[in-house]
């Protein structure tokens, strides 16, 4: 099993350095590090070609690890998308920082289940 790294980010301006501070001993480690440089969030992470690299390269069990939910991810939509392209391919996601971070968002276990069937209920609903 194997941790991989993605980093994205949507201007030119931004650089890494956030991003490489929250995962540090990882990339210390030498753990494989995809990119996305200048990637808007409207483009949906498995249409990018770093993040599609790495789906590509991952085996079972392995986990990628981002630094913070707004690198992969910007809707509901997008959550339950890549939870579910993570779990048929039998892989694991760690967020370093923010309110996600702590517990696996492809995981069976309760919490992450209750995660995300709410945030799906608002997809699911046809009237609110």
């Amino acid at each position: 099993m194997t941790d991989r790294l993605y980093l994205r980010h949507s201007r030119d301006e931004q650089a890494d350095a956030c991003q490489l501070h929250a995962l540090d001993g990882l990339c210390a480690s030498g753990a494989p590090t995809y990119e996305d440089p200048v990637t808007l969030s409207c483009v949906h992470a498995v249409d990018r070609s770093g993040f599609r690299r790495l789906l590509d390269e991952a085996a079972v069990g392995d986990t990628i690890r981002i630094a913070d939910a707004a690198r992969l991810f910007r809707s509901a939509k997008d959550v339950i998308q890549i939870r579910a392209v993570l779990q048929r391919r039998g892989l694991h996601l760690h967020i370093a920082t923010g309110l996600w971070s702590g517990f696996d968002l492809a995981g069976e276990d309760p919490q992450t289940k209750l995660f995300a069937t709410m945030l799906a209920g608002p997809l699911n609903s046809s009237a609110i």
